[in-house]
């Protein structure tokens, strides 16, 4: 719609520049010349036409790729020699000696001292108290008692009365019955057949009678169980619950207020003044010996034997493994990336516009 307007806009532009100036000639002086009539806009062009092409294009994609290299490489190889080494070992020795030392030895007397020591005696001494003496008095006081008491009350209650009844119902049951069955079986039974016989001293032959086994067919007629599922009845004594109006008898517990009068003992107590023998301790500072154990140190020379370790040098010679490394030139073959740029295929819907075949 944008460019059908954008086309007739165009169009008229056009038109007003290729008309000619003589076309309107100027009007003359003191006339009111009416305005040029508009000349009429040609009909707009008609509207373009789009449909949608698939177009296919093609877009480049790096793709990573692993060639063969053979490169030159140089390894070092470890060798393990062994090889005799001198060395200078400290070898431990012992011997003992002889030395002197000087102990401190606990020696223990009794020494006597003397310390102050608190010593307490009890006297006798007359004193005065003040004591509660209870006095007791019956005084009569009412009080309200709840007395318990039992009525009779009918009530009625449901209850569920058993009943039992005969049902009679069926049920499947397997019966095994015996058929009789005819089948052939071969028996081996002893037959007498003529065989014959040359004599080894006359050459005459002859025939002699001698038991062969031979097998008959015989027909044995058995009995073969057969299971069959029949139904069978049979009564099932069923029971039941009734529901029944019952009136009973219920013992009702209650209580009733009762006002009481009883003489209740009330215990008071008064002071009184008492004399009592007290006796009190006094305590005085009395000096006391005892004997103390001293524990003293005395010096005291004693002897005693000690080891003592000493360190001598000595060369041994011993097989080491020593690793030396060679170097080794080898070929090897190694996969080197590298990318590779591939156009790719790809479709593409594109709105392209369509002639018009419209004069």
């Amino acid at each position: 719609m944008h460019r059908s307007f954008i086309a007739l806009a165009s169009t008229v532009a056009a038109a007003l520049l290729t008309t000619p100036a003589d076309a309107f000639p100027p009007p003359p002086r003191g006339e009111v010349v009416p305005p040029a009539p508009v000349p009429c806009p040609p009909p707009p062009p008609p509207p373009p036409k789009f449909e949608y092409r698939t177009v296919t294009k093609y877009r480049t994609e790096y793709r990573t790729d692993f060639r063969e290299v053979r490169r030159l490489v140089t390894r070092q190889v470890p060798e393990t020699v062994m090889k005799e080494v001198s060395e200078t070992v400290m070898v431990p020795h012992w011997r003992e000696e002889t030395r002197q030392r000087t102990v401190m030895v606990p020696v223990t007397r009794v020494e006597t001292r003397e310390r102050p020591v608190l010593r307490t005696e009890w006297q006798r001494e007359q004193r005065e108290r003040t004591v509660m003496v209870p006095e007791t008095q019956l005084v009569e006081r009412q009080h309200t008692v709840r007395v318990p008491e039992v009525r009779l009350e009918q009530r009625e209650r449901t209850v569920m009365v058993p009943e039992t009844h005969t049902e009679e119902r069926e049920r499947p049951v397997t019966v095994v019955r015996n058929v009789p069955e005819t089948h052939t079986e071969q028996v081996v039974t002893a037959a007498k057949v003529n065989v014959p016989v040359c004599d080894p001293c006359t050459g005459i032959a002859s025939f002699i009678c001698q038991v062969v086994p031979q097998v008959q067919n015989i027909c044995v007629t058995g009995l073969r169980p057969v299971a069959e599922q029949i139904l069978q009845k049979y009564t099932v004594a069923v029971q039941t619950l009734r529901a029944e109006r019952q009136t009973v008898t219920v013992p009702v517990p209650s209580v009733r207020e009762e006002v009481r009068t009883e003489q209740v003992p009330v215990t008071t107590m008064r002071p009184a003044r008492q004399v009592y023998t007290a006796v009190v301790p006094v305590t005085r500072q009395v000096v006391r010996p005892y004997q103390v154990a001293v524990r003293e140190l005395r010096p005291k020379v004693e002897a005693y034997t000690v080891r003592v370790r000493e360190e001598r040098p000595e060369v041994r010679t011993r097989q080491v493994p020593v690793t030396v490394v060679h170097e080794v030139q080898e070929e090897v073959v190694e996969r080197v990336p590298c990318k590779v740029a591939v156009r790719v295929p790809y479709q593409v819907s594109v709105c392209v516009p369509v002639a018009c075949d419209c004069e």
